[in-house]
């Protein structure tokens, strides 16, 4: 078994292109163990299969020799199907979509896209906060595996954007459970925002004279940093809201939408954090309707609305992108480009109308006229 193991390890070593030396770093052990299994004389302790079958991209069973190696096509075809399963507001193609995604990693288990992959839908079920998309009967199991796969990543991967994602979900869970000493161990994330992959590839871009592109990684980096700004004025709004301090709510999310006026213009609401992570506008409707000042209230209601209704309206296609024609030269390169159709828009805007809370609108004549005007849309 050793002889058998060591020659497949050493023609998977050539193969992605490591020398011994390479090898061993990425496993943290030394060359001479890597020799050592090699030549036959040793073998990996059983805590580094799984790790060696990541680094080659391969099975457990290719490593003992009782596989061909790993179709990367299956993987992908897998993943893609996965999220063809999905259908918005329905919990149970998720929950579909996410088994699908687990048996392939059991197939798979060292194949890190996969399991990055799973994280994303873990997390999405394993949440309340997430409304329709918690499965609440399965979300203690999922939360769990969840957790492994992260740790896993973790220890595993080389890749950094692939361990901050995990520890950010890990930090996300450990919450959920009340375990904040655990959370509060996976804060260490970089502090210094001008530190991405999208400002790193602008500066080779820029030593190789090549602008445009360097413009376009240049507006995507800022285009990820207006996300995050826009994310945490979210939470800093709900924090002074749940706080009782609804006039600061109130000035956080005015002053927000006067910043993203001076860089966008007639171009907004530009909006990221909207529909399923929430909207700003929604939630600047609350905070006025907790201040008592329904007419501001049903005005951010109709901003958020109607933004959405004149988009559609401009557009022939079936398929849009909801972020509209961007203009403004800070964003105008982003690659960050999604596209959806009027249909899921729809049901998304009615969805919206249906929030808790901004329920006690729901007698008034204008909130009315837009709960029409959404359902007239084809």
């Amino acid at each position: 078994m050793a002889s058998t193991m060591g020659k497949i390890i050493k023609e998977l070593r050539k193969k992605s292109g490591f020398t011994q030396e390479e090898l061993a770093e990425r496993l943290g052990v030394t060359y001479q163990a890597v020799s050592k299994w090699e030549s036959g004389t040793g073998m990996p302790d059983i805590s580094q299969i799984v790790p060696l079958a990541s680094i080659f991209k391969v099975t457990t069973d290719v490593l003992f020799g009782v596989a061909d190696t790993i179709e990367e096509d299956e993987v992908w075809e897998t993943v893609k199907l996965a999220d063809r399963m999905k259908e918005y507001g329905n919990i149970k193609t998720y929950l579909a979509a996410y088994d699908l995604l687990l048996d392939t990693l059991k197939k798979y288990p060292g194949n890190l896209f996969v399991m990055i992959n799973c994280m994303q839908h873990g997390i999405a079920l394993a949440l309340p906060e997430n409304g329709w998309l918690y499965a609440k009967e399965r979300a203690k199991e999922i939360a769990s595996e969840t957790i492994r796969q992260a740790n896993f990543v973790i220890a595993n991967s080389k890749h950094i954007p692939s361990i901050l994602f995990a520890r950010q979900i890990l930090i996300h869970l450990y919450c959920s459970q009340g375990k904040f000493d655990l959370a509060i161990n996976e804060c260490d994330f970089p502090i210094r925002t001008d530190l991405t992959a999208c400002s790193n590839h602008a500066i080779i871009k820029e030593y190789m004279k090549d602008y445009k592109r360097a413009a376009e990684s240049l507006c995507t980096d800022i285009d990820y940093m207006l996300q995050g700004f826009e994310n945490n004025i979210a939470r800093l709004g709900k924090a002074y809201y749940n706080d009782g301090k609804y006039a600061d709510a109130i000035a956080v999310y005015e002053r927000f939408f006067e910043i993203m006026r001076v860089i966008f213009k007639d171009e907004l609401p530009l909006s990221y954090h909207d529909f399923d992570s929430g909207d700003c506008y929604l939630l600047l409707a609350e905070a006025y309707l907790a201040a008592g000042d329904t007419a501001k209230a049903m005005d951010a209601v109709e901003k958020s609305v109607m933004y959405y209704i004149d988009l559609c309206n401009a557009y022939e296609e079936e398929k849009i992108s909801p972020r509209g024609n961007i203009k403004s030269p800070i964003v105008r390169e982003t690659e960050l480009v999604t596209w959806v159709t009027k249909d899921t828009i729809k049901r998304k805007l009615l969805d919206k109308l249906s929030e808790k809370g901004i329920q006690s609108l729901a007698n008034e004549a204008r909130f009315a006229e837009l709960v029409e005007i959404v359902n007239d849309q084809k």
